[in-house]
């Protein structure tokens, strides 16, 4: 994915993926709370050994028998039953209550009460019984009221913590019918039977199987809603692999410890879990009337909106996971793991960078050393186990202990031979040391018979060959530069002699037209042939050391436009135009001021004789911490084939032809003046780009 439109498509994928999860999401809430409405919670084994519904539905009875009664509900009814079916069902049901009520401060009451069709068959239906007896062990006050009633219990029922309650029925009691506060009276003991007929039982037995088919129905989509879902974890996953780059709202991410993504995405799928449990919870508890639909309503509409963020946090959390394995760096990006890991190679690159700190002499030590250690510590573990298995078998740990201690002896014995060697070794080092800084003659006092003995004959010999080879390759540069000198001095006289008679002929008014243009030919060969001669002299004069300079400071900006002004009709001439900049603050620098000048003006030049028409000459003078440059880039006019070095060297012309009237000496004197000077005098090639640069150490005045 590199071009726009994929990355586009990418993004396009993921934000479908997410809606569909979010969707997918708020769907199995809403399947949530219609399973959890429904009372076909438990199985058919539930229904048919402990009467589930059979209990559910008498605890309708129970509650309406309680309504007409006058007594107090917690609630404003059993809502867990369709009214409906409980209207059918009050056909086939009948309500026995036998109750014992002491009324605060009075006697007590005996009430026998009948409610239901007591006329209905009952024959082979369901009874059921269940027995209330007051708790002794409760306080009871002077007028007989519970003294924990009131405080303690946060307004939760719960009827066991002051009645014993027993038998076949698993309901739950209205609580005015235990303690009525507005009567003024409780219950004291009691017996309540509740029976269904046939009929009745069928009744029930049908609304379960049509509830526990609604509830197969919601987990079948519950289940593949969590198969969807997870498709769509695993379609997200390749959707991030395939990003090419980093989403930069993201990106800070990648700096967190990956064990906080992994455990802020188990309390994201808890949260997600926690909600579908309070969903779950919150409507079961509508279901058995303990609230009312508002709360429901707003619950619904809490998961709505907090399930779609939960799930985009979770795709955030798998993007970094993914991104971080795609970059490799999963593992750095923990925080056990990953500072191990960083130490450990910040550690092994320290060692690494001691070592090739360390001379070659020291490297070599340092790895015989090494070696000797791990020789020594294998012995002494040799030792150790030896002795530590004489109780097991003496011979075996004796073999050990003699194994390790004659190691032991060698290895020493080794070591110190390797000392001895060692000495020499440096001693070797040394020499070709001093070989490389020029000590050509250097020798050692390694002993005869020694390993290193004959190298170090070997390096001697070789040092006084190149000391050999110096002197000649010396001796013949100084015969070469002697040779231009002399030749260059000797010439000067007859050139001098040429040079004036053709000038006195260039005088002469009786020459015809023909013989004034064969004088004008001769006056231009013969000025060309003194700048060459000079140019040799000055070129040998540099190179042999002889020459005598005298350091100032100058400023190089003053310099380059002394000689643009100098240089004007040569530059009008040629048609260039020169773009000048300068850019550094601090242009002073130390040198001679007529060997600068040459050097400035050979490049000028160079550049204004090379250049391709129509094109500029750019020069510019920078600066860095402690060197001011000056760079001068010209576009040539031929094919530049060939190398920077080759350049460099005398008489060397950059036009094949020779058709120039060049003399290829420019930018070696250029070059020999500028190091004279003690400045960097350099050469780049960049395509048909000819750049020239010169730096100088900055001119700071120091303050006294």
């Amino acid at each position: 994915m590199d071009t726009k439109w994929k990355r586009w498509i990418n993004t396009l994928c993921i934000a479908v993926v997410l809606c569909l999860m979010a969707a997918g999401g708020v769907y199995g809430i809403n399947g949530t709370n219609g399973a959890a409405s429904l009372q076909a919670g438990v199985s058919m084994d539930e229904f048919q050994e402990n009467g589930y519904f059979t209990n559910l539905y008498q605890q309708g009875l129970l509650f309406q028998w309680a309504q007409e009664q006058g007594y107090a509900l917690e609630s404003e009814g059993y809502q867990g039953i369709s009214e409906d079916l409980l209207s059918k069902l009050k056909d086939e049901m009948a309500l026995d209550a036998a109750l014992v009520i002491k009324p605060y401060g009075k006697r007590t009451v005996q009430e026998e009460t009948q409610y239901g069709n007591q006329k209905a068959d009952f024959r082979g239906g369901n009874t059921m019984e269940m027995t209330i007896a007051r708790d002794q062990s409760e306080p009871v006050n002077r007028a007989g009221q519970f003294t924990q009633w009131e405080n303690g219990y946060d307004g939760e029922y719960d009827p066991e913590a002051f009645y014993q309650v027993s038998g076949d029925m698993m309901i739950t009691l209205p609580e005015g019918l235990l303690i009525n506060g507005e009567e003024g009276q409780r219950l004291e003991s009691g017996t309540i039977r509740i029976r269904i007929t046939q009929k009745g039982m069928d009744l029930i037995e049908q609304e379960y199987k049509k509830e526990q088919t609604q509830l197969i129905q919601y987990v079948k989509e519950i289940t593949v809603i969590l198969a969807l879902e997870a498709v769509g974890c695993i379609l997200l996953i390749i959707l991030f692999a395939l990003q090419e780059k980093r989403t930069r709202f993201f990106r800070w991410l990648d700096h967190i410890w990956w064990e906080v993504i992994v455990v802020a995405a188990f309390w994201i799928g808890v949260g997600i879990l926690g909600l579908c449990a309070w969903t779950w919870g919150v409507s079961q508890d509508y279901a058995t009337g303990l609230t009312d639909r508002t709360q429901v309503d707003l619950i619904m509409m809490i998961c709505w909106f907090a399930l779609p963020g939960l799930i985009a946090l979770f795709a955030v959390c798998i993007q970094t996971t993914v991104w971080r394995i795609k970059e490799h760096n999963l593992l750095d990006s923990t925080l056990c793991v990953g500072y191990f890991r960083k130490w450990y190679r910040n550690s092994k690159k320290r060692r690494e960078l001691e070592y090739e700190a360390m001379s070659f002499e020291q490297q070599h030590v340092e790895d015989r050393i090494r070696q000797y250690r791990l020789g020594r510590r294998i012995l002494i573990v040799f030792i150790i186990f030896g002795v530590g298995i004489m109780n097991l078998s003496g011979v075996l740990g004796l073999g050990f202990i003699i194994l390790g201690a004659v190691g032991l002896k060698y290895l020493v014995r080794y070591s110190d031979k390797y000392a001895a060697e060692q000495k020499d070794l440096n001693k070797l080092v040394e020499q070709i040391d001093r070989i490389a800084n020029g000590e050509l003659t250097a020798t050692t006092d390694i002993e005869e018979g020694t390993i290193y003995y004959d190298y170090s004959q070997k390096l001697a010999n070789i040092g006084n060959g190149m000391e050999k080879a110096l002197e000649d390759q010396m001796r013949n540069e100084r015969m070469k530069i002697d040779l231009i000198t002399n030749v260059s001095h000797d010439l000067k006289t007859p050139l001098t002699s040429i040079i004036g008679y053709v000038d006195l002929l260039s005088r002469d008014e009786t020459l015809s037209p023909e013989a004034k243009d064969y004088v004008r030919i001769l006056t231009q060969k013969t000025e060309r042939l003194k700048n060459i001669i000079s140019d040799l002299f000055e070129l040998a004069k540099s190179t042999s050391g002889n020459a005598k300079i005298s350091m100032e400071v100058m400023d190089m900006r003053r310099l380059l436009e002394q000689t643009l002004v100098d240089m004007e009709d040569k530059i009008e001439a040629s048609g260039f135009h020169i773009r000048f900049q300068c850019t550094a603050q601090n242009t002073k620098f130390l040198g001679d001021v007529n060997r600068m000048y040459r050097v400035v003006q050979n490049v000028l030049e160079n550049a204004l004789k090379y250049s391709m028409k129509g094109t500029r000459i750019f020069i510019d003078i920078s600066e860095t911490a402690d060197r001011l440059k000056l760079e001068v880039v010209n576009t040539a006019s031929y094919e530049m084939d060939f190398t920077e070095e080759e350049i460099m060297e005398r008489f060397a012309r950059a036009e094949k032809s020779r058709t120039s009237e060049g003399n290829g000496l420019g930018l070696s004197i250029a070059d020999s003046f500028t190091q004279n000077c003690g400045g960097k005098f350099g050469i780049e090639i960049r395509g048909d780009q000819f750049r020239v640069e010169i730096s100088f150490q900055k001119y700071t005045e120091k303050v006294k």
